[in-house]
């Protein structure tokens, strides 16, 4: 894994704001990573050396993330997470690039769409959804979060997480990672994810979009994903097997052959139908 890179951005309010952490390799056009709630740029080691070869690839530590600061008198949200992840940009010089969001970077994806369409080349949105429903759900799943600490909590999601038969390791892996987070700045985070809705502007999206889920995902599964593709134009669905909501992480080979795939499907011409449901098994 390559070192991580710390430089400081601004933000609508401050200037400098805070120091944000970043995961950088190869060169040419840039490919933006982002993760998840309760993760870091570490969980796209899959891909860093394996996408490096075709393009410039850069993995962000959100705020209150990984190794990235955060602010107390700043909460927490989606909107915050895309001016940061922009702002980065700007500190890098990168003026459009591929976004892949997995989770609730997905969501941060859709938010830079609204915001700053112009800095997106095309969209790559992995087991994420555009809303949460029910409304009541938040509830529920804060009362069961504040009735747990971090440990157990990350327990519980790591077995949510990932797919049924994943192995002992891995689920030790991503309960880990969860656990490190403060469970302020997650607790914000839970309300951020499950309080956005991205329903409205889909039908205005006209780039490239790659959806991506993971067949055995339980956090987001295929029918949020299927919302995604049926509603944005010029959209292919993917579905990758063998891996849960963490697909990046648990099949990365299959997850790596799509992100390689679709920046050159977007120079050599459209993708297939946003009609079809393509599995990665497909010879295509």
């Amino acid at each position: 894994m390559v070192n991580a890179k710390r430089v400081p951005i601004n933000c609508p309010v401050h200037a400098p704001c805070l120091e944000l952490s970043y995961l950088e390799q190869g060169s040419g056009e840039p490919l933006v990573l982002i993760h998840g709630l309760g993760g870091t740029a570490a969980n796209w080691g899959g891909q860093m050396e394996a996408l490096a070869p075709y393009g410039r690839v850069i993995a962000v530590d959100l705020r209150g993330h990984g190794q990235s600061g955060y602010r107390a008198d700043e909460p927490i949200s989606v909107r915050v997470f895309a001016d940061d992840v922009t702002a980065l940009l700007d500190q890098l010089g990168i003026a459009r690039a591929h976004f892949c969001g997995l989770s609730m970077g997905g969501m941060i994806v859709l938010e830079i769409f609204v915001r700053q369409p112009f800095r997106i080349s095309s969209l790559i949105l992995a087991d994420t959804t555009a809303f949460f429903p029910p409304p009541q759900a938040l509830a529920a799943i804060l009362r069961h979060f504040d009735n747990l600490d971090m440990a157990r909590w990350s327990q519980v999601m790591a077995s949510l997480l990932l797919r049924r038969q994943a192995p002992t390791e891995q689920k030790q892996e991503v309960a880990s990672m969860l656990a490190a987070n403060r469970p302020d700045l997650y607790r914000q985070g839970l309300l951020a994810a499950f309080e956005g809705d991205y329903r409205w502007m889909l039908s205005q999206i006209d780039l490239p979009t790659l959806v991506l889920v993971g067949e055995e995902d339980q956090a987001t599964p295929i029918g949020y994903a299927r919302l995604l593709q049926e509603n944005i134009r010029n959209s292919v669905l993917q579905v990758i097997p063998d891996a849960g909501h963490y697909s990046s992480l648990e099949n990365p080979a299959a997850f790596n052959r799509q992100l390689v795939r679709h920046p050159q499907e977007c120079q050599t011409g459209p993708q297939a139908s946003h009609t079809e449901l393509q599995s990665e098994n497909t010879e295509m």
